[in-house]
């Protein structure tokens, strides 16, 4: 029988052309849909910042994995009410709205394919006021460097402390050696382990500072609106294809029943 016929290929390229003025009008009014939501839906500011988030480190100048650098869990540090807080109250937002108007997503450094090496936040906002879009991202930017530096500098500082402090040691013992008379012996060898020390001391130092340090990769100088051309184009696109696609479904729907009743009749 007809009915029992395997549909090829063919069949559905012949219904799809039959029904082909379904698939144009739904293409035309899904792009009209799209456009209307342009003039209807409000216009929003959109604007980005970017912060390179550093690498941790241990006392001994050593890389460290920590969750704030490590591009699988940065961004919901980024997004932990401390900093949230910190960003509502230097910009006047409400925490939901700091919450709702931020997109944060945070992708490894350049050059680097392990998860756990330093990573790059990218920080967009989306709100009704161009300038509000850019304070608010090159103010979380800020408080997000705040955080990612807290940690390198604290290794930093009380490294320098060690060198700062080693340095006064030796100084003192070498000073005391010159006139140690019986007790040379003992200055000399509390002299050495000092010495010791401190090059342990500096060359912990040395590294910490050859590793870069958190910085704003770059902060936002405007806000792009989203009925400008280019957004309001592409949102007519999607429109038109989504339209296209539910022409298509509509025309093999149609077709499929009309096949169905010729079949039966």
């Amino acid at each position: 029988m007809a009915s029992d016929r395997e549909i090829t290929l063919g069949d559905v390229g012949r219904t799809i052309w039959r029904g082909k003025w379904y698939i144009v009008l739904a293409a035309v009014l899904g792009g009209l849909i799209g456009l209307l939501l342009t003039f209807t839906g409000g216009t929003k500011y959109t604007a980005s910042s970017q912060v390179y988030l550093g690498q941790a480190t241990t006392m001994m100048g050593n890389l460290a994995q920590t969750a704030g650098t490590n591009p699988l869990t940065a961004a919901t540090i980024l997004q932990g009410d401390a900093i949230v807080d910190e960003v509502a109250a230097k910009t006047g937002l409400t925490r939901g709205q700091v919450n709702s108007d931020t997109d944060i997503s945070v992708s490894r450094a350049p050059g680097t394919t392990n998860t756990n090496q330093p990573a790059i936040a990218q920080i967009t906002t989306h709100t009704d006021s161009a300038d509000m879009s850019v304070k608010l991202a090159n103010t979380y930017a800020d408080v997000a460097l705040g955080g990612a530096n807290a940690g390198y500098a604290v290794v930093l500082k009380t490294l320098q402390d060690q060198v700062r402090t080693g340095r006064l040691a030796v100084a003192g013992l070498a000073a005391q050696l010159k006139g140690a008379g019986a007790n040379q012996a003992l200055v000399a060898s509390e002299l050495a382990t000092q010495q010791t020390n401190l090059a342990t001391a500096q060359l912990q130092l040395a590294r910490v500072q050859q590793i870069e340090a958190p910085s704003v990769v770059s902060k936002a100088t405007s806000a792009s609106s989203s009925s400008s051309g280019r957004n309001r184009a592409r949102t007519i696109i999607i429109g038109a294809v989504i339209g296209l696609l539910l022409g298509v479904v509509i025309a093999l729907i149609i077709g499929g029943s009309r096949r169905r009743g010729a079949a039966t009749a």
